[in-house]
């Protein structure tokens, strides 16, 4: 992402899972890491592990920048452990509960705060600054990682939901891209006019893959409709009538045929799912630097012209909205490696070797590390739809999101009310005044100042 000023608001420490032994230090049999007594901790024959989530093509990727690193520090062997996100936290908490967890590890933004009851759990980069370079990153973006006072972890970039529309569904039929809620109901009686209660041909103006997207996709909207966003400080900021307006407008839609209603939603929630596979979807909702394996699973990935990154949906065709942004992600160390100097080594060079961002392409999206983010440039990198998203959230006011807002014991809260209200067990009084009382009761247990 371009660098730009953000509205940052972060608030209080929250807590999910407090570990016994890991956020204390870094405790050894001996009292000592082995490298606090080598002269030189670089040139030591060590084993280190790397562990990420993602699709296949960021899979590929860090093999290709782990074997780099190997050529260039042969007495440093990096073991790799990764998988797809589904599962991927929970089997990190077992890990970092068992102190079985990697030497360097692809952390998502809000597992700094929840993982510890708002104390950092990860090493502090700050002790490892000569080997990992953190004047690389704007004091903003930095400060994004922070808790505790210490450096938990260093953000890969800043990223948001965008919408990846599918054009030629809407020229199809005559229409333009939606630019308001509004256009997007008047789209769905074109678009779904022939749709059935659950027929596999439907075909949708938009679409929420997965509860993330869909409980972004509402935020979004309560935020576009109250100017305010989700919570402050550990308590929500809406009213019962403006939460319950919003999702009067959401079911709207899908009673609409603009969105899948409930029993019309696809199980699958990746970017295998078969009513954006088919071209049968007029967008997706996505994160900006994911929008390569979208557009690659696409009609098989043989219609890219028919894909453009669209604008996000406003209340009216003159306010444009403030969106909701993150870090994608970033990597932190755990505080029981025993070579901390050669993690923070792999880390600097997986954002300071131009061989090594070369080999990432736009697998992991557009960085906010300068040295990157300028080999990106000069190197034509992040390319196709991953540069139109980044180019969008560019043209955006932006809020980065509150940690809470993504602790999965909070957000779970929202889903259940969802999907009461989206099956009917809940109308929409009963749906807002749980959206917000459940939710509530979430932060009063969790919420760490």
């Amino acid at each position: 992402m371009k660098k730009k000023h953000l509205k940052v608001i972060v608030v209080g420490l929250f807590s999910t899972v407090l570990f016994a032994g890991c956020g204390s230090g870094n405790d050894t049999t001996s009292g000592t890491r082995e490298s606090d007594t080598a002269s030189d901790p670089l040139e030591e024959e060590v084993t280190i592990k790397f562990s990420w989530w993602g699709a296949d093509n960021r899979h590929d990727a860090m093999q290709d920048v782990v074997d780099l690193f190997q050529e260039e520090h042969p007495n440093i062997t990096v073991q790799v452990e990764y998988g797809a996100w589904d599962g991927w936290q929970e089997k990190t908490l077992t890990q970092l509960s068992g102190k079985t967890e990697a030497d360097v590890m692809q952390v998502n933004y809000n597992w700094l705060f929840s993982f510890g009851k708002g104390k950092n759990i990860f090493l502090d980069l700050n002790e490892v600054n000569d080997y990992l370079t953190l004047g690389n990153w704007e004091r903003s973006y930095l400060e994004s990682m922070q808790v505790d006072g210490e450096q938990a972890a260093v953000p890969h970039g800043m990223t948001g939901r965008v919408p990846l529309m599918n054009q030629e569904l809407y020229q199809s039929n005559g229409l333009d891209l939606p630019l308001t809620y509004d256009d997007l109901l008047a789209a769905a009686e074109v678009i779904a006019k022939d749709n059935t209660a659950t027929g596999e041909d439907n075909q949708y103006a938009y679409m929420n893959v997965g509860e993330f997207s869909l409980d972004l996709f509402i935020a979004q909207m309560l935020y576009n409709y109250t100017g305010k966003i989700m919570q402050t400080e550990g308590t929500v900021n809406y009213t019962v009538d403006e939460v319950k307006a919003v999702l009067e407008k959401y079911k709207a839609l899908e009673d609409a045929g603009a969105l899948p209603n409930f029993a019309q939603t696809s199980p699958i929630d990746t970017e295998s799912n078969p009513q954006w596979v088919e071209g049968n979807a007029g967008s997706v909702y996505e994160w900006a630097n994911s929008l390569a394996k979208w557009t690659a699973s696409y009609k098989g990935g043989d219609a890219m012209d028919e894909m453009v990154v669209g604008d996000f949906l406003q209340i009216d065709a003159d306010t444009q909205p403030n969106i909701y942004v993150k870090p994608n992600f970033g990597y932190a160390i755990s505080r029981n490696t025993k070579h901390p100097e050669a993690a923070a080594t792999f880390i600097e060079f997986l954002f300071t070797n131009e061989a090594a961002v070369k080999a990432s392409g736009d697998a992991l999206g557009i960085s906010s590390n300068s040295v990157t983010y300028d080999y990106q440039v000069d190197n034509e990198l992040v390319e196709g739809a991953v540069a139109q998203g980044y180019e969008k959230l560019d043209q955006y006011e932006q809020t980065v999101l509150d940690p809470y807002f993504e602790d999965e014991n909070v957000r779970g809260e929202r889903y259940t009310v969802y999907e009461a209200y989206r099956t009917g067990k809940f109308d929409a009084d009963e749906a807002a005044q749980q959206f917000i009382d459940k939710q509530q009761a979430a932060l009063d247990k969790y919420y760490q100042e």
